[in-house]
């Protein structure tokens, strides 16, 4: 029994030890992975609202994804390595998390109709109000197909 202590106390300090999480070189601030993921979150209801074909939508999402990355001058290992950095840092994440659901509160009051305000009939001839339009941001039927998924 004594001499089973030293190495269970031995065993505690290992496991309790983790190991240091490495900042990667090419690390994108939180505002810039804020604005990054909310775009890719978007893109993605657009995308799953509007097509339907679960191997359609991954190929039109993989394309967006990288104008999306492309937009904020971003290459896709940067992207990945931060978004690694922050899973592994969930403080972090949640502080980003935080501003994406900020912003998304924002943009869905914005398209909420306040009390009382009235929606005109589209078929009436008038545009409704507070409508966002559709967009889909690609059309499928012209997409090049990567094969490298």
């Amino acid at each position: 029994m004594k001499n089973s202590l030293p190495f269970f106390l031995l065993s505690l300090v290992l496991l309790g030890c983790a190991p240091e999480v490495k900042t990667p070189a090419d690390l994108v601030s939180e505002d810039k992975m804020t604005s990054v993921l909310l775009d890719v979150h978007l893109a993605e209801a657009r995308i799953g609202r509007t097509i339907l074909q679960y191997d359609t939508s991954r190929m039109v999402f993989k394309h967006v994804q990288k104008e999306i990355l492309k937009k904020h001058q971003l290459t896709d290992s940067s992207f990945r390595h931060s978004y690694d950095y922050y899973l592994d840092n969930p403080a972090l994440l949640d502080r980003i998390y935080e501003k994406v659901l900020d912003s998304l509160s924002l943009m869905e009051a914005k398209l909420t109709p306040k009390a009382g305000e009235v929606i005109k009939d589209p078929q009436a001839g008038q545009p409704p109000v507070n409508t966002p339009p559709v967009e889909v941001p690609l059309d499928s039927t012209r997409l090049k197909i990567d094969s490298s998924y």
